[in-house]
């Protein structure tokens, strides 16, 4: 019976330490953007074409200020997701 709940527990806890993947904002494909909790579609569309058209992102405030739709709020939730900010080439 304990056996059980702990090979439960440990298949659970790779389960979610495998859910969290971190996606770097100057890095990551508008797919792997897509994977980060807050980021739909159009907003991966939009970061991934921002970034393109005008270089990277230097801080999370350069990132809130370019892309529409990214609030402190919604930067939390991608943070606590695994969303990280790589201003280094």
């Amino acid at each position: 019976m304990r056996l059980r709940r702990y090979l439960a527990l440990g298949w659970l806890s790779c389960a979610v330490a495998t859910s969290v993947q971190a996606a770097d904002v100057n890095r990551a494909t508008a797919f792997q953007l897509e994977a980060v909790g807050g980021i739909g579609e159009q907003m991966a569309a939009d970061i991934v074409a921002e970034r393109v058209a005008h270089g990277r992102f230097v801080s999370w405030d350069d990132f809130r200020q370019r892309v529409k739709g990214v609030g402190e709020h919604n930067l939390k939730i991608m943070q606590k997701d695994g969303l990280t900010l790589n201003a280094n080439p």
